[in-house]
């Protein structure tokens, strides 16, 4: 009916039967009294599909990419965890396609934050069914099209934006200083991200990933690069035989970053049936267009069965290929060392 917010948000008609896609696209929820544009601390009013942090962990909602000044159709979250009594923090952005990307203070995410020293940020989708993030330009990418990067590409670009205006705004961190993670399409999200905000991120971490390549394995288990994301929905895998893509080159963009250059640090091991090779493809990618690309391919091991999966110690990983927080003296690296012969957290 008219008061449904399929009708007042998402540009739905009066008397049309609703179907769950429909009801996926259009973000309906529980009932929202607040639709706010810029990222605004989660409560009651606004939450919606938002599930608001608690503890050390805040919530910021809002309603991006809207026109005249309105809300725009999907709602979305940035959850925040950030030293307190700190100043200068660098920022690392922890990117969960398939949830909200929510944490909790006492999770391994948080911790390493407190540990060294920086703020964690989490994003992700409220959509639901799947990879809820829309990558740019219905995932085609070549040589006349290298960096999809306007806003009309995705629908996650105000969303983007929107991370680094909140980051802009809190006076406790370092703007220059911006990080960001993930792992396999998470990880591909992270190099879109990257690439298109450039100016805006010193470095990514990409992990059991790097860049799909028409034609070449690994093939992707959406078969980006092969398949544009809507024949890919239609057809499925029969896609690369039926409706193969002919405009595509990669996926999920070239790193062509001009005058802006980043660090990218992609990891895999070397038994990853999905990230061994397109690992490979990224990093000679980033070499040529002069980005600063840290190759780390580990071998399993006793123990240690690799596989798509994330490296032990992830975290310190992570700060470490990106150095996120300076290095630590001497005295501490041997703490550090003698702690995990000892098996304990850090």
């Amino acid at each position: 009916d008219e008061n449904s917010n399929l009708v007042k948000w998402g540009n739905c008609m009066v008397g049309c039967e609703v179907t769950g896609k429909m009801n996926l696209e259009c973000d309906s929820c529980e009932s929202v009294v607040e639709r706010p544009t810029f990222p605004t601390r989660c409560d009651s009013n606004n939450k919606g599909c938002c599930q608001c942090g608690s503890g050390d962990v805040t919530t910021y909602v809002f309603w991006p990419a809207g026109t005249d000044g309105l809300p725009g159709q999907h709602q979305r979250c940035i959850h925040t965890c950030i030293p307190s009594g700190r100043s200068d923090l660098p920022v690392l952005v922890t990117i969960s396609g398939y949830n909200q990307g929510i944490f909790q203070s006492s999770s391994e995410a948080a911790k390493k934050a407190e540990y060294y020293g920086y703020a964690l940020f989490g994003i992700g989708s409220t959509q639901g069914g799947g990879y809820g993030l829309e990558f740019p330009n219905d995932g085609i990418v070549n040589s006349d099209n290298p960096t999809p990067c306007s806003p009309s590409d995705s629908r996650e670009y105000g969303y983007i934006e929107g991370v680094f205006n909140l980051i802009d705004s809190l006076s406790s961190l370092e703007a220059s200083k911006v990080f960001l993670q993930g792992f396999s399409a998470n990880s591909m999200f992270a190099a879109y991200m990257g690439v298109c905000f450039a100016d805006r991120v010193r470095g990514i971490w990409q992990g059991g990933s790097g860049l799909a390549k028409a034609g070449y394995t690994p093939v992707t288990p959406g078969y980006q690069a092969q398949c544009t994301r809507d024949d890919m929905e239609k057809y499925g895998p029969q896609c690369c035989n039926t409706h193969f893509c002919t405009e595509c080159d990669w996926w999920p963009i070239y790193p062509r970053t001009c005058e802006h250059k980043i660090i990218d640090c992609v990891m895999s091991y070397t038994n990853d049936q999905i990230g061994c090779g397109g690992d490979w493809y990224m990093y000679e990618a980033m070499v040529a267009e002069g980005n600063d690309a840290r190759l780390l391919s580990f071998s399993p091991s006793d123990g240690i069965g690799g596989g798509h999966s994330v490296p032990r110690n992830q975290y310190d990983w992570i700060v470490g290929c990106l150095g996120i927080v300076d290095s630590c003296a001497q005295e501490c690296e041997d703490s550090f060392v003698s702690c995990k012969e000892e098996g304990g957290s850090y």
